[in-house]
């Protein structure tokens, strides 16, 4: 009996690790991806190379259904043509992605929300004023592995992220609008 009760809590031990994984230990790791931006409709301005790119660091940790995810990324979203004038739109920037994942061990589907944090990297020009902080909206869903106590983890995402307060400002009075940068981004992401 006393056997049987030991094989019992072993087995219960194997089947729970993968979750004592997943809520005590956070991963870390490094993320890229390839995003497509679209600019509002500010007079005169154009997005003139609208395929970028972003990478950089990220950490994980989760309880249950819910994790946080906190990444540091730079983004190239490319270049904005202002009038005569050309305006860079590189940003590093700071999303802090709130998931809500599947309980499953090994291979988690997820969907996430949260804030990003964007501080314009690069030059002005005469045309706009850049503002120091840049706040968009990011909303998305993935898939994730984590192998059991072994091994690094990874995951596949697309998301988009909606530009809230527009990252410079038109000097021009007839120009009243915000330049504002909205992506969509495939990103992959490698962690331990």
């Amino acid at each position: 009996m006393r056997l049987l009760r030991l094989a019992a809590l072993a087995l219960a031990g194997l089947l729970l690790a993968p979750f004592a994984h997943a809520q005590l230990i956070p991963s870390f790791g490094v993320t890229g991806g390839v995003n497509f931006g679209s600019l509002n409709d500010v007079a005169g301005a154009d997005l003139e190379n609208s395929t970028g790119f972003h990478v950089g660091v990220y950490g994980d940790v989760g309880i249950g259904p819910l994790a946080l995810r906190p990444a540091l990324l730079y983004l190239r979203s490319g270049e904005v043509q202002a009038g005569a004038s050309t305006v860079t739109a590189d940003f590093v920037t700071l999303p802090i992605d709130v998931k809500f994942q599947t309980p499953t061990p090994v291979v988690k589907a997820y969907a996430l929300v949260g804030p990003e944090f964007r501080f314009p990297v690069g030059e002005g020009n005469a045309l706009v004023d850049t503002k120091s902080t840049n706040v968009a909206v990011n909303v998305g869903a993935g898939v994730s592995f984590n192998p059991p106590l072994v091994g690094p983890s990874g995951f596949a995402e697309v998301r988009y992220a909606l530009d809230v307060s527009g990252f410079a400002e038109a000097l021009d009075p007839a120009i009243s609008d915000d330049y504002k940068l909205s992506l969509f981004m495939i990103r992959v992401g490698f962690g331990l």
